[in-house]
């Protein structure tokens, strides 16, 4: 026969509470990573084309603004381009050129969302293969074509 005492249910009860402490720890760590892991792309960047854009977060959704431009498409600052002649004398500057990007935590991509290029007034399927470092990679594709380039990391 086993006698309870008070010191006995306190050292119980402690263990207890270590692990539950434990659990929610582990918990909020591997949630964090996850967070972590898909704001990796928010920053700014420069692409091929001499865009620079600032990459944000709506919701749970990824967006890519135009912020400057270093003598992009031969002096190009206006959308001039655009499919929709209304649009022709927009600005470039402040344009939101990506949209709908979503974390793919399975695969460690950013998936489902659209680039427009100005340079040609087209709007591609966007996919974020992967983030090095200052390096990101990205696919645009349209019907069967497609093409992969390297961003750099600006901030």
């Amino acid at each position: 026969m086993q006698i309870i005492t008070i010191k006995n249910m306190k050292q119980k009860s402690n263990i207890s509470k270590l692990f539950f402490l434990l659990l929610i720890s582990s918990l909020t760590v591997s949630t964090g990573y996850s967070l972590k892991q898909e704001d990796k792309i928010l920053g700014i960047w420069l692409l091929p084309d001499n865009l620079e854009i600032e990459i944000f977060k709506k919701g749970n959704k990824f967006y890519g603004k135009i912020t400057e431009i270093y003598g992009f498409n031969d002096g190009q600052e206006k959308d001039i381009h655009n499919p929709d002649q209304s649009k022709r004398n927009d600005n470039l500057i402040g344009k939101i050129i990506i949209s709908d990007l979503q974390y793919d935590q399975k695969t460690d991509r950013w998936i489902n969302g659209t680039i427009y290029a100005p340079q040609k007034g087209l709007t591609l399927d966007l996919t974020i293969l992967k983030i090095n470092g200052k390096t990101l990679e990205a696919k645009g594709s349209k019907l069967f074509f497609s093409k992969t380039i390297i961003w750099e990391r600006l901030q």
